[in-house]
């Protein structure tokens, strides 16, 4: 029996469906499964009644839901006990590669400002994975993109970022000054991996197929090394983040790609940052963190 074990069940016993506790936890439903059936026999007892399109718990389930939960937060309350007794104040802060460094720049600057004592480990990872992290209590602060998709999580948006279309330079498309997402209907669109942000990729594709774009191509990954030569070998459209700044902009800036603007205003990707909404009242400068950055960019983000 391990921790995860026991985050995977009480997510299934707060949903009773185990699709949306796959979701919750960005993970797919089959090792969410086959992990409770684990735990199960481990424990010689059945958690759930499964029936077809309904999912309940037993009344052991029942009763082991609040011993679960009990040794979640007690084990999740050892990262806060080590915190509180540390010789250093900290803010252990995430950041995901692909996010606008000016948006972790932003948080920086702010702590240096008003919180220099405080020490800031970073932990670098995919979007999904800090929003896990925050939710465990492994970090305090994440930057990621938005939104976090989270009830249990507060957060900022610092950033917006707008969309272009990667393509061949000399692809019928290149010497258009901008596109419309109803412009790519007839052509194939490169999709990365949900994995990296599940919520923002749901987002995209959906307003993709409302605009009459169904000819998309999942990939597995997110390198944009091969998403690039992908663009290059079979003339497929790739959707990009515009900003100078940015990994996929070093990436295309070459005469064999050209990026033309995406004209979708209600498109656009959202960067800033996240955090657990009881962390303000034990990370050392939080509070007074959030406040300043609340105040610059809450109106009027970068």
């Amino acid at each position: 029996m391990d921790i995860q074990q026991l985050r995977y069940f009480l997510a299934v016993a707060d949903e009773l469906h185990f699709g949306r506790a796959a979701e919750r936890l960005h993970v797919t439903a089959s090792p969410l499964s086959r992990r409770i059936r684990e735990l199960e026999h481990e424990l010689g007892r059945e958690l759930f009644v499964r029936e077809h399109h309904h999912v309940e718990l037993t009344s052991f389930g029942d009763a082991f839901r609040g011993r679960a939960a009990e040794v979640v937060r007690a084990f999740d309350g050892l990262h806060d006990f080590a915190r509180d007794h540390a010789d250093a104040e900290l803010c252990r802060v995430g950041a995901a590669p692909l996010a606008p460094p000016k948006v972790l720049d932003a948080v920086l600057a702010v702590y240096g400002e008003i919180a220099h004592d405080v020490e800031l480990p970073l932990t670098l990872a995919p979007s999904a994975e800090l929003l896990e992290e925050l939710t465990a209590g492994h970090i305090d602060l994440a930057v990621v993109h938005l939104p976090a998709g989270q009830a249990d999580l507060e957060s900022l948006l610092i950033s917006r970022g707008s969309f272009g279309v990667a393509m061949a330079a000399d692809d019928e498309f290149a010497d258009r000054p901008s596109l419309t997402l109803r412009d790519l209907r007839r052509r194939q669109v490169l999709m990365t991996s949900a994995k990296v942000h599940p919520s923002v990729v749901a987002e995209s594709r959906a307003m993709l197929l409302e605009a009459g774009v169904t000819r998309l191509v999942d990939l597995p990954h997110n390198d944009l090394v091969q998403l690039s030569a992908h663009v290059l070998r079979t003339g497929a459209l790739a959707i990009t983040v515009l900003g100078d700044d940015l990994p996929a902009t070093r990436i295309y800036d070459s005469p064999a790609f050209r990026v033309v603007p995406l004209d979708e205003p209600g498109m656009g990707l959202r960067a800033g940052i996240a955090w657990r909404k009881t962390a303000e009242e034990h990370v050392p400068g939080l509070r007074e963190v959030l406040a300043v950055l609340k105040d610059r960019y809450e109106d009027n983000p970068l």
